[in-house]
């Protein structure tokens, strides 16, 4: 029977960071008196954040005191509901298909933690001094370690180190989690965390921060910069728990997050309903509706004003030139505005021309200096007009010349990026199996349209038959290499595979998923974990 309160508790901080090589955060972390998790997201710019995301929004309702008697069972079914919840995300945003998360979650009941796994980040316990990893990596270099085919120090350098084999999310399978019960201790500190930590930091160094920073807060930044300072190339995570007798008062606090969860709120929403999701945009963080809206009216503001100032343009030099049209009416002006009036008012009135005519032959005919004066004050006002004409012509070029530069810089743009990419493509390789014989590509297993994106680049003797049905299920799905040198590895490793399998020296069999449960108080080690 449990208690009412816990006897222990979780007294715990969490940081993230983006590093200095990644865009965005796709970790998440969650902390409080209860629970802790670490989900390392993966998937692209819009797709390993919101896994994580969803994961954390999903898990944190676990962050309670009491707990059903089956722990492995409630921990269990909320992992697979956060990875329901993704697929289910997937189905309403397929732009975010293959997404995925890691899991590492510890749950508390009384004194008995529940710890779940499925991917390359990692649970530490420091205890008694000694800092033991309580879980094991899903990824294709621990299996090669595990089946002793490279050695610990072999796997830290690995081209393939980064593969990890399972994962939540969308990858067309059910998650096989790593599930066990710990007895936890006072005294003990867990760190949870994401492989941008233990990627880029020494393993003695992480210990020394654990044993030396007595604050979880404190210890969480110096683990951060640890990472930092070992270059940084990916997000990094980290949880520092303490286990600490139990407050009433913080029984039911609520807890504190970090990473994606926190940057992008609305992303753990994605995959609950599809009411909650038809307004969001998954890629930009602001909402694109209120940008859309204020830069419409904007320009609906400037299209009044330009229509404005053009009809005063437009109409004032209309109305003067009119104006002399009703002066043949008038009885009062001189013989040449009344000439000029009866010119201007000719073509545009025909009825009128032949009274303003006739008016004109009874006025006395003006002199030749007066028509030469007139001769010379339309010449002005022709050379006037022609010189509005030219400005007017020497906008359209200038405005022709803009363009023009615009779209060289644009088409130089393009083929500087397809130039990029095609390079990119050309120093990538894969290895898969085709007509039962491991075979080598140049370039990645996609295609553009009708165009493929890697050719033939080596056919080698290995038969897919010999070798383990985990490898040919790698195979199927193609291993990428980054470069030649990686890609010859691989097909030496295979090679390997093939001869000692034949000679019935090779593990044979699938790889054990780990799902079984480590002993529980009853049967456990010292560390609590069995391992």
């Amino acid at each position: 029977m449990t208690n009412e309160l816990p006897e222990i508790m979780f007294n715990a901080a969490v940081r993230s960071n983006v590093g200095l090589v990644r865009q965005n955060n796709q970790d998440s972390g969650y902390v409080g008196p209860n629970f802790l998790l670490i989900a390392d997201g993966m998937g692209g710019h819009a797709g390993g954040d919101v896994a994580s995301a969803i994961t954390v929004s999903r898990l944190a309702a676990l962050d309670t005191p009491q707990h059903s008697p089956d722990l492995l069972g409630e921990l269990r079914s909320a992992i697979l509901e956060a990875n329901e919840r993704i697929n289910a995300a997937v189905a309403e945003r397929p732009e975010l298909a293959g997404m995925g998360t890691t899991v590492t979650a510890l749950m508390r009941q009384d004194s008995r933690l529940c710890l779940a796994h499925i991917g390359d980040s990692r649970a530490y316990l420091l205890r008694n001094g000694e800092l033991t990893q309580m879980t094991s990596d899903h990824t294709f270099v621990q299996m090669l370690v595990d089946e002793g085919r490279i050695t610990e120090d072999e796997a830290e350098h690995h081209p393939q180190r980064s593969v990890v084999m399972k994962v939540l999310g969308d990858v067309g399978s059910t998650p096989e989690l790593d599930m066990s019960i710990r007895n936890a201790q006072l005294g003990d500190r867990w760190l949870l965390c994401s492989d941008g930590l233990t990627g880029f930091a020494d393993i003695r160094d992480i210990k020394q921060i654990l044993e030396t920073v007595d604050n979880p807060d404190d210890a969480c930044d110096q683990l951060v910069d640890l990472a930092l300072d070992g270059g940084g190339a990916d997000n990094v995570t980290v949880i520092v728990s303490d286990i600490v007798e139990a407050d009433p008062a913080r029984a039911e606090d609520p807890g504190s997050n970090a990473g994606s969860v926190r940057i992008n709120p609305h992303y753990a929403l994605l995959g609950s309903s599809a009411e909650s999701t038809r307004q969001m945009n998954v890629v930009n963080d602001d909402p694109a509706a209120d940008t859309d809206i204020m830069h419409a009216g904007d320009i609906a503001a400037m299209g009044k004003d330009t229509g404005i100032d053009d009809t005063e343009e437009v109409t004032q030099p209309t109305s003067a030139d009119t104006e002399p049209a009703t002066q043949p009416a008038s009885t009062s002006g001189t013989d040449d505005e009344a000439e000029s009036a009866a010119s201007a008012a000719a073509p545009a009135a025909p009825v009128g021309a032949a009274s303003a005519a006739s008016a004109a032959d009874e006025e006395p005919k003006p002199s030749r200096a007066e028509r030469r004066a007139d001769k010379k004050a339309s010449k002005r006002a022709a050379a006037a007009r022609d010189d509005e004409d030219d400005d007017d012509y020497e906008e359209v070029p200038r405005r022709s010349y803009f363009g023009w530069i615009v779209t060289v810089l644009v088409v130089a743009l393009l083929a500087g990026a397809a130039l990029f990419g095609w390079r990119y493509i050309q120093n990538q390789y894969y290895v898969t199996e085709e007509n039962g014989r491991v075979v080598v590509y140049q370039g990645v297993s996609q295609d553009l349209g009708p165009i493929s994106l890697s050719h033939l680049q080596e056919q080698t003797d290995i038969e897919v038959s010999s070798l383990s049905s985990f490898t040919q299920d790698r195979l199927g799905q193609t291993i990428p290499a980054g470069s030649k040198e990686d890609v010859d590895n691989i097909v030496d490793n295979l090679r390997k595979e093939a001869s000692r399998d034949s000679s019935g020296d090779g593990i044979q069999g699938d790889v054990n998923d780990g799902t079984d449960p480590a002993p529980s108080s009853d049967s456990e080690s010292p560390g609590g974990d069995g391992q």
